[in-house]
Parts: structure tokens; sequence; C-alpha cells
């Protein structure tokens, strides 16, 4: 075919140069859309079209020649198949022989105006894989007339649903073997496949390049269908995908349901519509699911359906991967996983490792979250090892690799089954055993060993690997009677690759030995009445010194330079102090010795003497430290030949077992005690002692604090004595344990005696700069006594006391003092009054004597002024601010004739006195009195009153016609009681009471009328001056109204009608028979005796 392609085109360039003969068309118009080509290069096809509506009526003619004679045919078809000759040109013409006018069309063709378009493809198959929505596309062309290496371009076609949405348009080419007997392609869709159907469609092209005529796409093949699902579901189903990943879900339902809505989590996402049952959602860049995977849900108007979705990473490459034998039997191979992938369960990650020489497979793999790993056996006779450790999920796979001799990793178990044999008391023997297969090779074992005070030492051994596995190690150089703490640790030495795990030992403590230093001893001289006592202290041992426990202490004493055998005594342990009992006259001086024994023998002898030879200055000098300590200094003594021994102790004879001393070598002249050794507060007495063969001189005394405090009480105290301007006080001292520093001095407080002063605050009250409070400050120690003067007699005062130190003042303590009164003083005060008074009492009586005349016309006059009666003015207190009412004032009123008249259904009528003046007629002509008549007897009293007269005479008779009638109310009550025999007095009489009445309220008479003669009821009344009228209330019992009577009936009143008792002045006939009932004003019966006498 090749061949004659070339044949061809070498006689087409040939035939190019003939004239090709000219187109002749006889019925243009009737041949429409010509069109020719060759599918193989061996036939023409040609096709056209023509106006008429049936065209199967029309007989073609058509006759064709090329190389060969021409040839006809006839046919129906509005097409033509003939012989295609690539080396000559080809003559066609096409008559339609059964139409009117016989239209016929000639033309001709070359390879060059032919275009060449292969045969429509054929689809073979179309195979969907659901895991990964993929179609597998297989196809073939017709390859009859294809050249071997010969192009293919196909373009393919992918359409969704029933709509035939294209999705994909894709160009295939591949170069064209004879062994190719169908194509493949792969295309993976964005949605679920399962969503909806999928339909393919191919075309092709050849592309040959020894075609030089037009080449054309083949026709679209025949549509090849995949179907998706018909059941109601979410799709994809259990994806795993990587984080970051765009991933498209799709749900399908019967026809008729509609999908509303998609969620996943608390997202909700658009529908994108696929089919007439089918829709989906795309999520972009999803993160990392939960570990039970992300829901996906689709609601529809019926029911909702859902999926599930993994998303995480594909598995990191294992990351320090490292392999190690602890026995040389088995290799252990750990790593770590890196990174977290978020997938879990059968999703998970699988580790395998593989050995590359022996190609073995370690099965033995423990791979959790705490640890991953995986062991394997060693093989006999081999030493290089490589293994190979791969990572696996379903997104993916990772590997790490790993090459290295195994004598070179070799990493021990922990010691085991550690001993410790004792062999003497500073040795030990230290056995092991270390499990593996360690022969020929040489270990190095690490000892560490540990006291009790956490000091520790490093010894390092080395050792032949032994087939049973059990090692020893002497540990010498160690103290008698200690506790140690031992441990171990192992390791191969050439090379070295690990340590193995501590294992140890603890709490062996070693054999005891005889102590091994002497101990530290001091003793101090002392007399009392019973005789003289030497008290020898020790220093116990230290553990790392005494080499084991202490049963006893053996005390001995001789005297200095006595062959005889000394006294011992014997002691518990516990002890470290003893008491020597000498006889009071025994002055001479002992050599004492002291030792100390344990299970293993006694300690060196300590050897003292009783030779303390005192200090030519006896002052103790006063020192105080800081919160640090205390710091003593002395000078240097040239006799010191064996040191300096400083002591110090409480003052309290109490606290022996205080006790402290310390040595120093003889070059110090100096030395400073921390201040645990002196607790704060607390005297301490220092001595310093030079020390020289046989005795000790002592050279220094202080006393002190560390840090002082204030006391810690206050100083008791009693009153001695208290005179009327002194007080007397004496204290006591306080006790030294109490006082917790140098006393410095005392304060006295004395507070005068305050309701509101109390303990806690009269030193406040005291230190305000008041004369009459004290505050004496008493810097001398040495005073306990002291006298206040300057006080106040008969005063009681607050006497407080307390004392300081250098820390400040103490507590204090206080006591309630009262002064003596003073006697002269007293009587002065009771006197002077006295005397006062009885003077101003017989002045006053003098004055009064000789002014009585005076005082009777200003207080009780025979007639008696209201305006002048200075007894008649205490009403002008009763209401200050109203000045126009005063008492007894006239007021200006129409002269008429007053008749005061009470009338009751049981008392007689008593007439008021009638003051007669001009009279004034009423407009009715009828006077007050006919007026009277003609009223009910149940009246009330009406007053007028008449008017005031002016001193002015001469205006008299010109006032008296414009005056007015002035009415007051004042009520009037009655103070007279029912009658026993009303018969005796008629109706129609009274008891007229002549004389001056001035009104008075006055509580009524209880008195019984029966037993009482009616001439003195008219003057049980007494004088009654007119109160105010302004301070009666409507309703009150001083009212008008307050009788009880209706309206009409009301009490009307005057400052000028008045009731009273008796007349003021009496007729001279009269006076014995109407002396007046006391009952009234007692100032009116006091001047009416006078006058009578």
């Amino acid at each position: 075919m090749k061949e004659k392609l070339h044949c061809c085109l070498l006689l087409a360039v040939v035939f190019c140069w003939v004239p090709s003969p000219t187109k002749t068309q006889d019925s243009p118009g009737f041949f429409q859309n010509l069109q020719c080509f060759t599918h193989n290069l061996e036939t023409l096809v040609c096709s056209w079209d023509t106006p008429n509506a049936t065209k199967s009526d029309i007989l073609y003619q058509i006759c064709y020649s090329a190389s060969k004679p021409p040839s006809c045919f006839n046919t129906s078809k509005s097409a033509l198949e003939v012989e295609f000759e690539t080396i000559a040109p080809l003559r066609i013409t096409i008559k339609a022989s059964n139409v009117q006018g016989t239209p016929e069309i000639t033309f001709q063709k070359t390879m060059q105006d032919i275009p060449f378009i292969p045969p429509a493809p054929e689809i073979l198959s179309v195979v969907p894989d659901h895991q990964t929505d993929t179609l597998l596309i297989q196809w073939s062309v017709d390859n009859a007339t294809l050249l071997s290496e010969v192009e293919v371009l196909c373009e393919i076609l992918i359409l969704r649903s029933e709509n035939m949405d294209i999705v994909s348009n894709a160009t295939w080419k591949k170069r064209w073997t004879p062994s190719d007997t169908a194509f493949y392609w792969n295309w993976t869709s964005d949605f679920p496949l399962l969503c909806t159907s999928h339909s393919v469609q191919i075309r092709c092209l050849i592309n040959d390049q020894y075609y030089y005529g037009e080449k054309g796409w083949s026709n679209w093949s025949r549509p090849y269908t995949v179907y998706g699902s018909t059941e109601e579901k979410a799709y994809p189903t259990d994806k795993v995908v990587p984080v970051g990943t765009n991933m498209t879900f799709c749900c399908t339902v019967q026809s008729g349901t509609k999908i509303m809505s998609a969620e996943l989590g608390n997202d909700r996402y658009p529908l994108i519509p696929l089919s007439s049952n089918s829709s989906a959602v795309r999520i972009q860049n999803m993160t990392m699911s939960e570990e039970s995977g992300d829901n996906l849900i689709f609601y529809t108007d019926v029911l909702y359906v859902g999926t599930v979705v993994f998303v995480g990473y594909p598995p990191d490459i294992p990351q320090n991967l490292s392999c190690e034998t602890m026995n040389l039997r088995q290799i252990g191979c750990q790593w770590n996983p890196g990174r977290i992938t978020g997938l879990y369960g059968e999703r998970e990650t699988i580790y395998t490792l593989r050995e590359s020489y022996s190609g073995k497979l370690c099965v033995a793999c423990d791979n959790t979250e705490e640890q991953y790993s995986c062991k394997c056996d060693v093989s006999k006779g081999q030493s290089l090892y490589a293994f190979s450790l791969q990572a696996q999920n379903p997104l993916g796979k990772s590997q790490a690799s790993l090459s290295f001799n195994v004598t070179y990793r070799v990493h021990p178990k922990a010691p085991e089954n550690i001993k410790l044999v004792d062999i003497s008391p500073t040795e030990v023997s230290l056995t092991w055993f270390l499990d593996g297969n360690f022969v020929s090779l040489k270990l190095i074992c690490e000892i560490e060993v540990r006291t009790s005070n956490k000091e520790k030492e490093m010894r390092n051994t080395t050792v032949i690997g032994s087939e049973d596995g059990n090692y020893s190690y002497i540990i010498d150089n160690l103290h008698p009677f200690y506790q140690y703490d031992v441990r171990i640790r192992c390791a191969t030495l050439d090379p070295f690759w690990k340590w193995s795990n501590w294992r140890a030992v603890k709490g062996h403590i070693t054999l005891p030995a005889a102590p091994a230093n002497n101990l530290d001893i001091w003793l101090v001289n002392g007399r009392h009445l019973g005789g003289r006592t030497v008290t020898v202290y020790w220093k116990h041992l230290p553990i790392n010194e005494a080499n084991g426990k202490i049963h006893s202490y053996m005390v001995s004493w001789k005297p200095i330079g006595s062959h005889s055998e000394p006294q011992t005594i014997v002691l518990a342990a516990f002890h470290n102090r003893t008491q020597i009992q000498l006889d009071s006259g025994d002055d001479g001086n002992y050599e004492i010795t002291v030792v100390a024994n344990n299970s293993a023998g006694l300690s060196p002898p300590s050897r003292i003497t009783t030779v303390q030879l005192a200090s030519e200055d006896a002052t103790a000098e006063l020192a105080v430290g800081n919160a640090e300590g205390i710091n003593i200094t002395w000078q240097s003594d040239a006799n010191a030949t064996c040191g300096y021994i400083v002591q110090w102790k409480p003052t309290s004879p109490l606290d022996t077992s205080a006790m402290r001393w310390k040595r120093f070598h003889t070059n110090a002249s100096s030395c400073f005690i921390s201040a645990d050794q002196f607790p704060v507060g607390v005297r301490y007495n220092i001595t310093v002692f030079s020390c020289s063969e046989g005795q000790h001189q002592q050279l220094k005394r202080v006393t002190g604090y560390t840090e002082e405090l204030a006391p810690r009480v206050a100083p008791n105290f009693t009153v001695l004595e208290t005179t009327s301007n002194s007080i007397c006080v004496k204290w006591e001292g306080i006790p030294e344990e109490d006082l917790r520093g140098f006393l410095r001095g005392y304060v006295v407080y004395i507070v005068k005696q305050e309701n509101t002063t109390s303990a806690s605050s009269f030193i406040d009250i005291a230190d305000h700069a008041d004369p009459k409070n004290k505050k004496i400050n008493i810097t001398n120690p040495e005073i306990s006594m002291l006298k206040i003067k300057d006080l106040q007699s008969g005063t009681s005062y607050r006497l407080g006391l307390l004392a300081y130190t250098g820390a400040g003042n103490g507590p204090i303590k206080s006591s309630n003092v009262v002064t003596n009164d003073n006697a002269l003083g007293l009587i002065l005060a009771i006197l002077i009054p006295i005397v006062v008074a009885v003077v101003l009492g017989i002045v006053a009586s003098t004055i009064c004597y000789q002014k009585r005349e005076w005082i009777k016309e200003t207080f009780y006059p025979d007639i008696p002024n209201p305006e002048n009666s200075k007894a008649l003015q205490f009403q002008k207190n009763v209401n200050e601010a109203n000045q126009g009412i005063k008492t007894m004032e006239m007021n200006p009123c129409t002269p008429n004739n007053v008749e005061v008249v009470e009338t009751f259904s049981t008392v007689p009528k008593i007439l008021d006195t009638e003051l007669h003046s001009p009279v004034t007629e009423d407009p009715n002509g009828q006077t007050p009195e006919e007026d009277f008549d003609t009223e009910d007897e149940n009246h009330v009293v009406v007053s007028y009153c008449p008017p005031s007269t002016n001193e002015d005479t001469g205006n008299l008779a010109s006032d008296e016609s414009a005056s007015s009638s002035q009415v007051v109310y004042i009520d009037i009550q009655s103070m007279y009681q029912p009658q026993a025999n009303s018969e005796e007095e008629p109706d129609g009489n009274c008891i007229d009471s002549a004389g001056y009445k001035p009104q008075m309220q006055l509580a009524i008479n209880t008195v019984n009328m029966e037993q009482q003669p009616l001439a003195e009821e008219g003057f049980a009344a007494g004088y009654r001056p007119q109160e105010n009228p302004s301070t009666w209330a409507v309703g009150s019992a001083d009212s008008p109204t307050s009788l009880g009577s209706n309206s009409e009936n009301a009490s009307f009143g005057s400052p000028c009608s008045i009731t009273s008792r008796h007349f003021l002045i009496p007729p001279v006939d009269d006076k014995d028979n109407l002396k007046p009932t006391h009952v009234g004003w007692s100032l009116s019966s006091l001047f009416q005796n006078k006058q009578e006498e």
C-alpha cells in the first residue's frame, strides 16, 4: 500500500501539468451540496441533494472514466461509490434520466481535491470503575487502509445524563501499529458515576503524511451509555480522600422525589442538578475528618439520605528509624510515624518491616500510639542487616530503610540479680547477671556508690562477655557501718552504643568497726551548799566517725598525778553529759577521761582536767548580734598551746542541756557563732578560754543576744500610797526569760479616767499633748519606785506601766487609782453656798418688809386694776404673739343692762350682776330684761360688755352714741350642783352676786349641795381671770359649744362677764358674813386676809 501511494504521488505530480477538462453543468441548481471523499484511498464516495421532494423516483445514469475506458451504471440513490485511481484524474458524469430536461453534471476529481475521511470508529466497551469514578473506554477503527506508524487522532466526547450535557471533550493521539487491534483511554469523573448516566462518542482523523489531499474527521460513533444507580442513595460511599481535596457528592432518588438540601456538619451547600432524579454538591478544600468520619446528609421532601467521607493524609515517611539488639538473639526496630494521618480502624496505616539480605518478614510488630516497633530474629552467622520499612494506607505509601552491623548496635538489658556480700568493714563484693549472648564481646560496667547524705562515687570495670552471663566486682574503701546505695549499668565497649538501664541495691550497711576518733569533751566546775560538782559534757560522734552504733559511754576520773585506779561510771548512748559529785572540802584538781563504746570496740580516750583559771577582768561585756549571728573577738594568748575554746549557754540556770562549745586553733582571735545556735530573745553567756597543757584560762566573758525582742510580759506593780495630789508606785522586775533583751527602762502613763477610756486606748490618749495626762520615761532600769505628783484630788486615774528593750515596748499593765479628797476644800464647798443663801434670804426679807405697802398696791390693791396688776398678767405668755388680747381689757361697747342667766333643769337660776349704764333701747323697743322673761328657761349665758370708761370724760357723751357692741364668746361653766329640794328655790328666783367677778376656768364643784347652805354657793367660785379666747378650739371642753347644748343655746361670754364666789369689795356691815371660801386663787386669799387684819 505504501508503494502504491508512492507511485500515485509521482503520477499526481505529472498530471498536475496536464490541463484538466472544465466542469460542465447542464442543469445548474438541480444537483446541490455535491460532496466527494474517500474512506480508504481505493474508492471514491460522492453524495448530493436534489430539489425534488421524492428522491427515490429519480433514476440516475452515472458514467466515470480514468485510465480505463468509461464505465456507466444506473442507480436511484443520490450517492455513488466508484473505484478511486490516484494515478489519473477521475471524470464523472451524473445524468437524471427520468427528469424533465434531463439535468446533467460532469466533474473531474484528483487526489488533491478529494478529502480523506476515515469511517466512524466503533466503541467496543465502556467499563465504569466506581471506586475511582473512572470510565475505561475501548474502541477500534477500520485499519484496512492504515499504514504502519500512521498517526491516528480521536476526539472523545463524554456526555452526562439524559440531557446529553457535554462534560468532557478530549483529544487522543497515537501512532498505529499492526498489533493495535483496539484503542484504550480512561476518563475520571468529578462526579460519582453512579449519580447519573454517562455517554461516550468518538470520531477520528487519520493523519497520513504521504497523502497530500485534504484530511477530515470521521463521523461520530454511536453513543455508548453507562447508566447510573436507581437506588435512593448518596455517593460516593465511605470515600477516603486526602486533606485539601475538592470533593463532589451526589444523591439519587426515585422519580417524583425532590432533593431539598445537603449538609456536611454545620455547613449547608448549594445543590447542583444532574438529572431528573439526582443532584450533587461540590465541597472545596476538605479538612481532616473525625475519627469516625464526616457525615454528609441529603434532605428530600420525604426522607434523608447520607454518606460518610474520611479525610486524612497519606502516610508520612517513618521518622527516626532505629534498630538495635539487647541480647544478640533478636533485633528490635523502632520509629516515629511522623505526621498523623487522621485515618483509623481499617483505614489506618499498616507498617511492614522486611530484611533485605535474608528476605525475612518481621511479623512481631506492635503498632500503637505509644510505640511503633517490630522485632526480627538474628540469623546465625549474619552480622550485616538491611531493613526496609513500608507504610501504607488508602491514600498512599511511604518507605524508609536502614543498614547496620548488629554487633555495633548492642543495647544490653538492665543487670539482674544484683547482690552485695560483706568482705570487711570497708569492702563488699558486687555480683550481677546480664542477659545476652555476649561471648567474645568486651563489656564495660559503671557502678555508682551513693551514701546516705547523697554523696556519690562512680567506678568503672571492664569484663569479657561470658556464656552464663554472671559477673562480679569488689567495692573497697568504704566506711564501716555506713549505709550505701549501689546501682550498676553496662554497655559494649568497642564500639560503644548505649548504656543499659540502671539496676540498684539500696540500704546496704557495711560491717561496724571501733570508733575512729575521740570525743570532743568539756566541763564546767560548780559549787553548791552540798559540795562541789563537775559537769562533764561531750558531743556525740557523727556516723562516719562512730563506725557503728554507740552502746554506751565510759567516764573515769582521778586526781591529777594519782596512780590509783580511776572511778568509772557507764552511761547509756543517749547521754551527752554527766555530773560528778565531790566533797565540799575537796579542792583538788582531777583528770577526767571519756570514751565511746560500740560493738567493735572503744574509741580513743578524750582527757580534760578541772583546772580552769579565772579572768582578771570579771566584768562581762554586753553584746547584741544580728539576724545572721554574733561575732566574738579576744586577745591572743601566747600560752594557748592547744588553741581556744568558746563556750556559750543560756543564762537561765534551769537550762543546762543547752551548753555549747567550739574549739579553735591557736592562731584564731575571733569567732562567729551563727544565729541557728542562738534563739532570738534568749540571753546567752559566752566565755572564751585559752587551752594550755593541763589547764584552761578564762580570757573573756560576754552576755548578749543575737537579736533582742520586746518584753513578753509587763512588770507587776502596786500602789504604795495615795494622797490628794500624788501616787506612789512600786514595781517588780521582769524575769530574764520574759525580758528577751537588755532592759532599757520603763514608761509610766497617768491618764485621767474618762467614761470612754479603755485599757487598749489610753496609751494613745496619754501620748496626746494634754496637760491632764502624764507620760514618764524612766531610763534607769535600776529604779523600781516612782512618786507621781501634781494630781487632782478626788480624781480617778488610770495608771499604766510597761518595760522596753532595744527592740521596743512590751505589753502594758494598767490599774485604776483614785486620789484622796481634800478636806478643807470640801468644807469650803459646803459652807460657802449655805452662807450665801442665808445672807440673800435676810436681805430679801428686809426689803420685802420695808416695801410691803408697795407690794400690796402692786400685786393686790383694794380695787384691782387689770391693766396694772402684775399678778394678773400671767396670761401674757399664753400667746406672746397675740398683742391684741390683754387680761381684763375693757372693750368699748353699747351700754346695756347685762344679765347673766344660767339655767339647768335641776339647778336654780343665777342672775349675774346688773351693771347699770345709760339704757339704750333695742330697735324693737325692748330691753334685755324684758326679753329675758320671754325666753325659754334652758338658755345659755349671754353676756354683754359695757364700754370701757374713757379717761377723757369730756368726750364720753360723744363716744357713747358711736360705740358699738362687741361680743367675745367664752364658755362659762357652772360651779353649782343640783339642789336636794327644788321647791325652796322657785324658778323665778336667782342669787344675785354683786361685785367684780373676773372669769376663770374652774373645775365643777362636786360638793353635795344638800350639805352646804345656799348662801355659800355664790362664793365658791373664787376669782377667775379671763383666758385667751384665741386658744379655744371648736368642740373642745373650753369652747362655747362644749356644754352639750344645741346651737341655739350656745354659751356666749365676754371679757367683762365674770363669775365670782364673793364680792371684791363687800359692804362693811356684811364683812364678817361674807368671808370667802378659799378655794380659788391663793394670792388673792392671802391679800384678802391681810386686809381683814
